[in-house]
């Protein structure tokens, strides 16, 4: 059967801005009203600025929205060479001590203030093949008890869209038969509605209708990314969301959280 894992990156850090205030105070109810699981990627800085609002959130929807981390700064876990129709562009990954440190501080603040036993990680702008060619950032991520990740993310350009044939896959030759990769296929949502124009929503929508169409044909996982700013700008009651989960529904696609995919995986 076709799944559709909605993952958010809650990422926001700049203290003056309202754009994760805004997402949690949107986003929860939206998907409650929809009965949609979902799982937000949270970076540590981000929960730290918002920590009333993340435990609401906990208290009110723990049952339907799974928390996981996104690093506690956003530093990249690898060097992303982006080339493109604007050329190219180079992203530097974090080192090893850095990578440790950022994923280690986020485990412990979602522990502390949310109760969660973080398990689960997005790498932040995302990479080509995961981290199938990095396994002393694989071991690094699993001693710290991360199990599943979403860092496949682009293509052989450090780029996008990510094929659908990339389907979810165990790190077994790496040495980790444990941990899960999640990968993000399609276009994320930030880099797809900068492409198109934040204003044409209905856009965007028709382009999501349409990988929804092909994974249903094709009985695929669908990793999809979106983000607390992103998911607001231009849509403040999150319309397009809705439209692609009433959608998804409609055609028999199932919507699970990142963390239920990974235990029925296990």
């Amino acid at each position: 059967m076709a799944t559709l894992l909605i993952g958010y990156d809650v990422e926001t850090q700049d203290v003056k801005s309202e754009a994760t205030k805004l997402f949690l105070k949107v986003a929860p109810k939206l998907h409650r009203e929809l009965n949609a699981p979902c799982t937000f990627f949270i970076c540590g800085k981000t929960l730290e600025n918002n920590l009333e609002e993340f435990k609401k959130v906990g208290a009110e929807y723990g049952d339907l929205i799974d928390f996981q981390q996104h690093t506690y700064s956003h530093v990249l876990l690898k060097t992303v060479f982006q080339e493109n129709e604007h050329g190219k562009t180079l992203f530097r990954g974090g080192t090893l001590e850095q990578i440790r440190e950022q994923v280690k501080r986020p485990i412990e603040l979602l522990k502390e203030h949310l109760n969660v036993d973080c398990i689960g990680l997005t790498g932040p702008y995302g990479y080509y093949r995961g981290l199938a060619d990095r396994p002393d950032i694989l071991a690094i991520l699993h001693e710290l008890g991360i199990r599943f990740i979403r860092t496949y993310a682009r293509d052989k350009h450090d780029w996008q869209p990510v094929a659908f044939e990339i389907q979810p896959f165990w790190y077994e030759v790496q040495g980790f038969p444990d941990m899960l990769e999640c990968p993000v296929q399609g276009w994320q949502d930030c880099i797809m509605r900068g492409e198109i124009g934040w204003d044409n929503r209905d856009e965007y929508l028709k382009h999501i209708k349409q990988d929804l169409d092909y994974i249903a044909e094709h009985d695929l996982v669908w990793g999809y990314a979106q983000h607390d700013w992103s998911s607001i700008r231009g849509d403040a009651d999150m319309s397009i969301t809705r439209g692609m989960i009433e959608y998804a529904q409609k055609i028999g696609v199932e919507l699970k959280s990142y963390l239920e995919f990974y235990k029925e995986l296990l």
